[in-house]
């Protein structure tokens, strides 16, 4: 009975990421892996998934404080968030990315800065939320 009730919350909580927007249909196609019983992949795309977001913002974060800033090469970095975020299905991130390839190509340093920040900001919010889900 308690695993069923744990199943329930769990359903629960999954289904309010998807009406926030956190995650989308594509996080449902991770999500089954857990469900047919392949939970060490699921645990390990998500773990995966957040590693590598998390070592790519702060090589963002590195790159744009250089005096000559390369904007092709902050914008490749920004499309490999935006790509893996994709494939996870992490929504909000996948958004905040739009901002950060706008300034990219704007060539705008301050603008940059402010939708990386928000891009980090979106992350956490997410990983908060998938870790929850992990360790479930």
């Amino acid at each position: 009975m308690a695993v069923s009730i744990v199943k329930g919350l769990l359903e629960q909580y999954v289904q309010s990421l998807f009406n926030e927007g956190i995650i989308n249909e594509q996080f449902s196609h991770i999500q089954h892996l857990k469900m047919v019983g392949r939970t060490e992949h699921f645990v390990q795309l998500i773990n995966t998934y957040c590693l590598d977001v998390e070592s790519i913002l702060a090589q963002l974060a590195s790159f744009i404080d250089l005096p000559e800033v390369d904007f092709s090469k902050l914008a490749a970095l920004a499309a490999e968030v935006t790509e893996r975020s994709s494939r996870i299905g992490a929504e909000h991130v996948r958004l905040a990315c739009v901002d950060l390839m706008q300034a990219c190509e704007q060539m705008q340093k301050q603008k940059f800065l402010l939708a990386l920040d928000w891009t980090k900001t979106e992350f956490t919010q997410t990983q908060n939320k998938l870790q929850v889900l992990v360790q479930v």
